[in-house]
């Protein structure tokens, strides 16, 4: 709960961001000591707004790209991890191996649920998965009486296991959110300051225009908030739900 707490805090900051940051120019030029200088700046024409707009817009744009892919990138390797069990177990079954497989494969699901991407002590937790995952590779090499084909083709879905494993946490672990966090906000700030210049002259042009695209940063940022840290809003009970899921359809 905690945790979701968290989540709307930073859902809530990316939203209000915009509108504090218009609060202060619309502040700053109505009164303090900046007020005269910025009245003063009427030689500003409007085509200089263009050249920051662009900017802002090709890397929202680029941004908005990079975030739904990776989205769907999480979606798949969280799919990709459950259907390697679901393929182990129906392997399992097909071969009289239930009572060998099956309890491996809810250790691993277990140890897989426990880990908390973005806490620093994930470290035994991902030990865990990985030593499940080592025991599931283990016991399919020494299974006896698997024929070669079956063999093969169980030792190849446990390192695809493996490999969606490591795909899904290096999605979670992905350090440069908040770094295009702050790039959109510096570059939103910087359209706002250019939207105020250029209608420096006209109070209510320059508040009208800052307030509408105030609006269109807010909800930028607050897509990248969600889409850019896919396990803390969309795959939030992931991989948990999908591995439960796909144990108790076995």
């Amino acid at each position: 709960m905690g945790h979701w707490f968290s989540i709307a805090a930073d859902i809530a900051l990316s939203a209000l961001l915009p509108v504090a940051s218009a609060a202060l120019i619309f502040l700053a030029e109505a009164r303090g000591p900046l007020s005269k200088t910025i009245r003063a700046t009427r030689g500003v024409v409007a085509p200089y707004f263009a050249s920051v707009a662009v900017l802002f817009g090709l890397f929202a744009a680029l941004l908005a790209s990079d975030v739904w892919q990776k989205t769907n990138e999480a979606k798949r390797a969280v799919l990709a991890e459950a259907h390697a069990v679901e393929t182990l177990g129906y392997f399992a079954r097909a071969n009289d191996l239930e009572e060998l497989i099956f309890p491996r494969l809810k250790a691993y699901a277990a140890a897989a649920s426990e880990e908390d991407p973005y806490s620093s002590a994930i470290g035994p937790a991902r030990n865990e998965t990985d030593k499940a995952a080592l025991d599931i590779l283990t016991t399919v090499s020494q299974a006896y009486g698997l024929d070669g084909p079956t063999r093969a083709a169980m030792l190849t879905t446990a390192r695809e296991l493996l490999r969606a494993h490591d795909n899904r946490l290096s999605l979670a672990n992905d350090v440069t959110a908040p770094i295009k966090w702050i790039a959109i906000v510096v570059l939103g700030a910087l359209t706002q300051i250019a939207l105020l210049l250029v209608h420096v002259d006209n109070q209510r042009a320059m508040r009208a225009a800052i307030s509408l695209f105030t609006v269109a940063f807010s909800f930028c940022l607050v897509v990248v908030t969600i889409f850019d840290a896919p396990f803390d809003v969309i795959l939030r009970n992931e991989p948990a739900a999908s591995l439960t899921f796909t144990l108790g359809s076995l």
